[in-house]
């Protein structure tokens, strides 16, 4: 039987309450990636962290229970973050059972939620704990890293998992992967701006002013939400500033952008 939502709000009570334990293997990996992985000085994207239970254990797992993490950003001379900007949509944002977390430096600390009102988050599919705004602030590189919550003694466990057969639940956080790195370039005086053009059929033409010594790449995405996130327009670097495609969805986005060679 499915667990409704007073007993697991009872269960994470209980789990919040009880001492840490040790996992003989992870339950949940955590990754990350970027709306854009370069950046110029006073550009900015969005860093997104995602969750799910891993494979040797989705079978037999309702649902991702509760996570508490921190965020790292390990060069704030380069990269800001804009935590208050921080958006969790798919968590429960419940005040008694959440928290943004608090700045140390340029890093996050104490970040957690829980998955009461969306079963199976994290089973089948990855699903997303945060996404947060990111601005280059000088040309340099750095890396986002996020690893198990601190500074909240209440919390003993980073992630626990609800087993569909009831009984302890799964816990802990695999963060193996759970880093991204962006480069923030100087500032540019070129200015990209994409044009879209209606042609015949569903065919479409965009087009840009390239700027020079640049390559450059259109992208597209089905969702501004959507965990694909920007994927390439194919034939790229884009280069010649203009391309014609053909659009076989109801929506989609598109935008330009330029790295260096």
């Amino acid at each position: 039987m499915k667990p409704n939502k007073l007993s697991l709000r009872l269960a994470l009570v209980a789990a919040l309450l009880a001492p840490a334990r040790q996992s003989l293997a992870q339950a949940v990996a955590v990754t990350m990636s970027l709306d854009a992985p370069t950046i110029s000085v006073g550009q900015g994207t969005t860093l997104h962290v995602y969750a799910q239970v891993v494979p040797n254990l989705r079978t037999n797992t309702e649902r991702i229970f509760s996570w508490y993490v921190d965020v790292l950003n390990t060069n704030g001379s380069a990269v800001g973050v804009n935590y208050s900007g921080m958006q969790k949509t798919t968590s429960d944002q419940d005040p008694q059972t959440s928290s943004t977390g608090v700045s140390q430096g340029a890093n996050r600390r104490g970040i957690y939620d829980t998955f009461l009102n969306r079963p199976g988050a994290g089973t089948s599919n990855a699903v997303e704990l945060m996404s947060i705004p990111v601005t280059g602030l000088a040309a340099g590189q750095t890396r986002f890293l996020v690893q198990a919550g601190s500074g909240v003694p209440l919390m003993s466990s980073d992630f626990l998992a609800v087993p569909k057969s009831g009984g302890q639940p799964f816990v802990g956080g695999d963060y193996s992967a759970a880093f991204v790195d962006l480069i923030v370039t100087s500032s540019s005086a070129c200015a990209l701006q994409l044009h879209i053009a209606s042609l015949a059929g569903s065919r479409l033409q965009l087009t840009f002013t390239p700027c020079a010594g640049r390559n450059h790449t259109i992208e597209f995405r089905n969702g501004l939400s959507d965990l694909a996130g920007w994927q390439s327009v194919a034939g790229g670097p884009h280069n010649s500033g203009s391309i014609t495609i053909t659009n076989t969805t109801s929506q989609r986005f598109f935008r330009v952008r330029s790295t260096e060679p």
